[in-house]
């Protein structure tokens, strides 16, 4: 009986023993793999490091106090502390950067916080043995500096633009005419283009690729487009197939689709301005259909992005209608369709209802039902 009392309370130490083993190695294991964790999760988190405010490199450093609570209190901006001590560190920085990309997005941080980008980072822009990092610099950054130290009497001290059109890669080159800072753009923002043979000549004077990167500038004047639509292909001395994908990128341009999204609509009214709409988008319609049905690609792209006003989509969509089911000009309508808005385009959405074309009532449907969503009735 003793050896029996014996043996069983060696086997309870031995049990205990092998659990408290067994809880060793759980706690251990458990260490470990909050450890590996722990080093995955600060391998995964992306770090964005701040741009430099002299020794203040996260930002404005100074305590919030009780009144800040109440009523926060304005902290100098990045862009405030440009002079020359920040002038020099940003120089720096830019030359320690061994990466391109490294340096094009610093470029880019630094145009982000409304900077007035230093003449000396400026020359470091241009001249960077990178064709990328001189491509974006010439599409977004100042073509030319200002010195405004007196400012009744600025004066010019560089001018860009001349070694940027003579840069040995071409996407430079084309680059330049997507700045909406360029100064030698073949175009007036706001003013009727009555001089064809001006614009005319400076389009011939570049290259294909110059002429698409123009295409994208941010100041591209919707006279421009609708002079590009209805000249000739052989007045410009180019190509049709140069000639449509010019007209088809500019129908991409964010400043033209969100200028006929204000302007090429009904008459309405905003803080007491009035804001009619601009022919020019609906004559761009109307072109579509007069001069480049042959290429479904440019009227689609009109169709689909540039608004215009109700009656001209009624009316584009009634020239395309077609009983002989013309695959082309279903295709066209459903772009019309697509650009409905349910309320103000509803004349159009109520013939497209009973449209031959299956596409195109489906088009039509969804439209109307995304609205019903919206307000609750679906």
């Amino acid at each position: 009986m003793y050896w029996l009392e014996v043996a069983v309370l060696a086997l309870a130490i031995y049990g205990a023993l092998r659990l408290h083993a067994l809880a060793n190695v759980q706690v251990a294991l458990a260490t470990f793999l909050e450890e590996q964790f722990k080093h995955i999760r600060q391998a995964q988190t992306t770090v964005e490091p701040g741009l430099p405010y002299g020794w203040f490199d996260e930002g404005w450093p100074i305590k919030k106090s009780d009144e800040e609570e109440r009523g926060p209190l304005k902290n100098p901006e990045l862009r405030a502390t440009a002079d020359e001590y920040s002038t020099q560190t940003w120089v720096a920085e830019y030359q320690s950067l061994k990466s391109a990309t490294e340096r094009r997005n610093f470029l880019r941080k630094l145009r982000a916080a409304d900077i007035w980008m230093p003449a000396e980072l400026l020359d470091l822009a241009y001249t960077d043995e990178s064709a990328a990092v001189r491509a974006w610099a010439a599409a977004h950054l100042k073509t030319a500096y200002t010195d405004y130290v007196d400012i009744d009497h600025p004066v010019q001290t560089r001018d860009y633009e001349p070694a940027i059109l003579s840069d040995p890669e071409p996407i430079v080159r084309a680059a330049l005419w997507s700045n909406p800072d360029c100064q030698r753009l073949p175009f007036s923002r706001f003013v009727d283009i009555s001089t064809p043979k001006g614009w005319q000549e400076a389009l011939r004077q570049m290259s294909y690729l110059e002429r698409l990167g123009l295409m994208r500038n941010p100041k591209l004047s919707r006279h421009l487009v609708l002079a590009l639509l209805e000249a000739s292909t052989d007045e410009l001395g180019i190509s049709r197939k140069e000639h449509a994908a010019i007209v088809r990128s500019a129908a991409l341009n964010p400043d033209l689709i969100g200028g006929s999204r204000f302007h090429g609509r009904e008459f309405w009214f905003v803080m007491g301005d009035a804001n009619p709409p601009f022919e020019e988008y609906g004559r761009m319609w109307d072109l579509c259909l007069d001069k480049w049905m042959g290429d479904r690609g440019v009227a689609y792209m009109f169709l689909t992005y540039i608004q215009t006003t109700p009656k001209t989509k009624l009316e584009v969509y009634t020239r395309l209608a077609d009983a002989d089911g013309d695959k082309h000009k279903a295709f066209l309508r459903e772009a019309v369709i697509q650009s409905c808005d349910p309320i103000t385009d509803r004349e159009v959405l109520k013939l497209a209802w009973t449209d031959p074309n299956e596409d195109c009532r489906k088009a039509a449907r969804e439209r109307v039902g995304s609205y019903a969503k919206s307000v609750g009735v679906a």
